[in-house]
């Protein structure tokens, strides 16, 4: 792969298959692009527009079909040049795009190619549009010449810097690695925010990001058996919050299902949990940062924008502090999964637990208050106050008066009631 160990996206329009696969091959290997490959220019078009984001260069044969049924070819350039101005009109933005063709010498396409020269010869810093397939090696038309210009052109472009500041993140996401592509699409376009604000001065996605990349993650950990199935709903919806728990080595609320080695009296971490105590309240915050009904099959606003400075500021401070913890857990995870390859032994670390009948040793533990969706105070197991603990949310406390939780709302999730002492430091 290339010295950077990054694979930089190209979408490439091509019908022929007779080289394709080397092609495909030898890009990877040796430059470290990934070659999307498309027969037909509306196919390539639904995955652009779908994926824009993801996509370092566009390579396009110039003799090929512009849709699945078509038989005419011979228009091919000038339709999908025309189509990639609308793309590009709509997403405010460019993508590199070259030319990659067995026809330069064909009688009849030198007009097709002086105007695809003309729409392009404003972006001096792709290189050389047109590159011929029949072109002898260390030629500068030859293909080794296209894929080496892509990947200087590709290193300096916004996306790419992102990857590379965060290529131990990137690695564990999209194609065939760990977590679904769709997370990697998620943040990336949230870091390209934070170092490029420019480019998006308002941040506008479709439900909250933050939320979908950490149910991917739960997905892809259920795949691997390091979540059960008892952590999904009847709908195949994450419970994130159970799931949250789960890989946290807590006792989850509703199934009493907990990950690592069971002992005798033995509660919460232990040690041999999934995310150690640290990231699992980071991954509780995360969760409950935003949108409450955000999930990858759902399409729900989150907007952030300067309506309001003041809010919006405040906003944005939370928001890409929480997306540098994301990374943080995606890091960590993808590190356990490769410790923890072997998925019936992932699996077998499922343990069924009895809430205790008594009242465990929550009695003077200290810990932070946090609010659920539903508007309940707690900390692990217990629902606390609703009158010690309103005006308290973030600050450190005491638990004091802990008994078993009555109340039939909220006894499932939370089988303990307690009352706090707010630590002096943070009233």
């Amino acid at each position: 792969m290339s010295e950077t160990n990054i694979l930089y996206k190209v979408l490439w329009v091509e019908d022929e298959d007779i080289f394709v696969r080397p092609l495909k091959i030898k890009s990877k290997i040796r430059y470290g692009l990934e070659l999307d490959r498309y027969t037909n220019w509306q196919e390539a078009q639904e995955a652009l527009e779908k994926d824009f984001d993801s996509y370092s260069a566009i390579i396009l044969d110039a003799y090929c079909k512009p849709d699945p049924s078509s038989r005419e070819k011979v228009y091919f350039l000038q339709i999908a040049l025309s189509k990639l101005e609308g793309v590009f009109g709509r997403k405010q933005q460019y993508i590199p795009w070259y030319v990659f063709s067995g026809q330069i010498m064909k009688e009849g396409m030198a007009g097709f190619f002086e105007a695809a020269l003309y729409s392009r010869k404003q972006f001096i810093e792709w290189g050389e549009m047109l590159y011929d397939k029949t072109a002898d090696e260390g030629s500068d038309m030859h293909h080794e010449a296209l894929f080496k210009k892509i990947q200087d052109v590709a290193k300096k472009q916004s996306n790419n810097i992102v990857l590379f500041r965060h290529k131990d993140v990137f690695k564990y996401l999209g194609g065939d690695s760990l977590i679904d592509g769709d997370a990697r699409r998620h943040l990336l376009r949230m870091l390209g925010a934070l170092y490029f604000p420019a480019s998006e001065p308002g941040i506008k996605f479709e439900g909250n990001p933050l939320r979908k990349v950490v149910e991917y993650m739960f997905r892809s950990a259920h795949k691997v058996g390091l979540l059960p199935i008892e952590c999904f709903e009847q709908n195949n919806q994450v419970n994130l919050l159970e799931s949250s728990r789960y890989m946290s080595g807590l006792n989850t609320k509703y199934s009493n299902l907990r990950y690592g080695n069971a002992g005798p009296g033995k509660e919460g971490r232990g040690g041999d949990s999934i995310f150690p105590e640290h990231l699992g309240n980071i991954l509780r915050s995360i969760i409950e940062f935003g949108s409450v009904d955000s999930h990858t099959n759902e399409v729900n606003p989150y907007t952030i924008d300067d309506k309001d400075l003041i809010l919006t500021e405040y906003e944005k401070e939370l928001f890409y502090g929480y997306v540098f913890q994301l990374c943080h857990l995606i890091k960590f995870f993808g590190h356990f999964v490769d410790a923890h390859r072997n998925v019936e032994a992932n699996k077998a670390m499922k343990k069924v637990l009895q809430i205790a009948n008594e009242v465990p040793q929550y009695e003077g533990v200290e810990g932070v208050i946090y609010k659920d969706e539903r508007g309940n105070f707690f900390f692990e197991e217990c629902v606390l106050s609703y009158k010690n603990a309103k005006d308290h949310v973030g600050s450190r406390m005491i638990l004091k008066n802990v008994r078993l939780n009555n109340n039939d709302k909220t006894k499932a999730q939370y089988p303990f009631y307690a009352q706090i002492k707010v630590l002096k430091s943070d009233q």
